[in-house]
């Protein structure tokens, strides 16, 4: 009965009017919402008077640009230095070379020693030193030409090491280079003296190219769209050096390659390499061969003629302690080459004799930097070779007779860098190459003067 009473008095009170104390509370707070909504309403308004008039001024801009007449491109003045500012380096090179045989008596067994090819000039010489100019010529090109100037044979010989022009921006991973430039045959063949290990070159390179393979022509390159590193090409050129040799109307010589790499972890990366070079000698010449019942000069040499093929394979790994190259860094490189020779080798009118020469060899080294200014390497060269003729006396006539099966050398060097422009260097070759065992020793500095681009990996 209880409940009931209370149910009631809760309704009657729910439906009574509102209080007059109240109501007043509510008519007030009705007046200043609607005072508020008037306040935004007018700023709304003058907000979007204030956007057509910008709107108006940036219409009226726009047409009195476009009635300004366009200015003449400004024609550039032939004397404006500023017009072609390309960058321009020079590599330093000394080295002082103490030999314990006679360094004219230098040779390879099996192989016969071309170019510059032989030792350094025994004591003081300049060594090989680099002049190279480069820069990019327009939008679509890139151009560099390098000159050496080095000792050889008692002279000083400048010649145009490097020439060319190469695209920019092609697309979809291509390039294109044409001109004067090293093969891409093997790792170190397209690397600068300045930037080798060792103040010399591995004797498979000594052997087969006087050093270094050089060629005019043109290049090739496409980088494979891949998470790793893989890169193909193809080059010609005019087959001239050696080992090519000969006047040739169309293409001399020609090379295919194969590269890739990538990184192991943050620490490690490397990089291997597959190259393929063939050329059709005509006339080669073995200069330096034992001549025999020969007394004129100009039938001094046998010459070869025929097909030469040269395949390498190339190894390089690289570690830095958490990726910090700078600090502390080592670098494992190892190549290996074969060159086939089939053809003819004749001396003089009169003596002709079927060749089928076989050379081969490679080099592995180490070089561990332990702090950002001292490096130290250690390298090792082997070499082999078999050669077969028809006559074996023309097998002499062009040096290539052999005394050794495998020839060789140890090198051991140190070097300061006091900074990223300079070296000195300290080498000591143990050569087992020839008749009689050698000690060399190759002392050598290096700077670099003005801009100098990166090397490659």
């Amino acid at each position: 009965m209880k409940s009931k009473k209370l149910l009631v008095l809760l309704m009657t009170a729910a439906l009574s009017p509102v209080s007059p104390a109240f109501a007043g509370d509510i008519d007030d707070l009705k007046q200043e919402i609607a005072k508020m909504r008037a306040d935004y309403e007018q700023r709304i308004q003058q907000l979007e008077e204030r956007l057509s008039e910008a709107e108006a001024n940036t219409q009226t801009v726009a047409n009195e640009v476009a009635m300004i007449p366009e200015a003449p491109a400004p024609v550039a003045s032939p004397n404006n230095s500023n017009t072609f500012n390309p960058a321009i380096s020079m590599v330093l090179n000394g080295t002082f070379s103490q030999y314990q045989n006679n360094a004219e008596d230098y040779a390879l067994d099996g192989f016969n020693v071309q170019g510059e090819g032989g030792l350094a000039e025994e004591g003081f010489s300049l060594g090989e030193s680099e002049l190279t100019v480069s820069s990019n010529i327009d939008q679509l090109f890139y151009g560099q030409a390098t000159l050496a100037v080095h000792e050889h044979e008692g002279e000083t010989e400048l010649e145009i090491e490097e020439a060319f022009i190469e695209t920019l921006g092609l697309g979809n991973g291509m390039t294109i280079r044409a001109g004067r430039y090293f093969a891409p045959i093997g790792y170190l063949n397209e690397r600068h003296v300045h930037a080798w290990n060792f103040a010399d070159a591995p004797l498979i390179y000594r052997g087969l190219f006087g050093n270094q393979l050089s060629t005019d022509g043109v290049k090739l390159s496409y980088l494979l769209p891949t998470d790793y590193m893989f890169e193909v090409g193809t080059s010609v050129g005019n087959g001239d050096s050696y080992p090519g040799s000969g006047e040739h109307s169309g293409i001399g010589d020609w090379l295919v390659y194969a590269k890739t790499g990538g990184d192991i972890g943050i620490e490690s990366s490397w990089q291997a390499g597959i190259s393929h070079w063939r050329a059709s000698p005509d006339d080669r010449s073995y200069d330096g061969g034992h001549h025999h019942g020969h007394d004129d000069e100009e039938e001094s040499s046998a010459v070869f003629s025929g097909d030469t093929d040269i395949t390498n394979l190339s190894l390089v790994y690289k570690w830095a302690p958490n990726g910090n190259f700078r600090q502390e860094n080592l670098t494992l490189i190892g190549e290996f080459m074969y060159l086939h020779d089939d053809g003819d080798i004749s001396h003089g009118s009169d003596e002709f004799a079927r060749y089928d020469g076989k050379q081969y060899g490679g080099y592995v080294e180490g070089i561990y930097q332990f702090n950002p200014q001292w490096r130290s390497g250690l390298r090792y060269d082997w070499l082999g070779s078999k050669h077969r003729a028809s006559d074996e006396e023309l097998l002499a006539d062009a040096g290539l007779e052999g005394g050794r099966n495998h020839p060789q050398r140890s090198s051991a060097m140190v070097e300061y860098l006091p900074s990223e422009f300079s070296r000195i260097r300290a080498q000591i070759n143990h050569d087992q190459s020839y008749d009689d065992d050698d000690w060399q020793m190759i002392l050598q500095y290096t700077v670099s003067l003005g801009a100098h681009g990166a090397h490659q990996y």
